[in-house]
């Protein structure tokens, strides 16, 4: 008698925005994620657009995902990541850390620091697709 063994890893894509995208002045950071839960690892890319300057900064960005078993919280996110300057003259690196508390629909709120500006208890709206 043989055993087989599943190797599949769940890989899961994750899309969506973090900020108050009714205001107009608000900073929102739209990102597009593949998720890893069996080994904890999140990369992908951010799309940063500050609405006070009018400009967006587009990068990379790494980081972790973790469940938990706080209330209706199901599982903490968090990310970290160099994103270039729209200058190329000076060609500036920004830092960027951002971090999702998410319920089981993928949805529920954030933190995001940026350019030295920190934004708290920002709604976190986003869709999976398992890939």
């Amino acid at each position: 008698m043989s055993t087989t063994v599943d190797t599949a890893v769940e890989t899961i894509y994750f899309k969506g925005t973090m900020g108050f995208a009714p205001n107009l002045l608000a900073t929102i950071v739209n990102f597009s994620l593949l998720v890893h839960p069996e080994n904890h690892t999140v990369s992908g890319t951010v799309t940063i657009n500050v609405g006070t300057d009018k400009k967006s900064y587009t990068g990379k960005v790494s980081g972790t995902v973790y469940s938990t078993g706080l209330g209706d919280i199901v599982r903490v996110l968090s990310l970290k990541g160099s994103i270039p300057s729209d200058n190329k003259l000076t060609p500036l690196q920004f830092p960027f850390e951002a971090n999702m508390a998410l319920k089981a629909d993928w949805n529920g709120e954030g933190g995001f620091t940026f350019q030295g500006k920190h934004e708290e208890k920002v709604p976190v709206n986003g869709h999976i697709f398992n890939l």
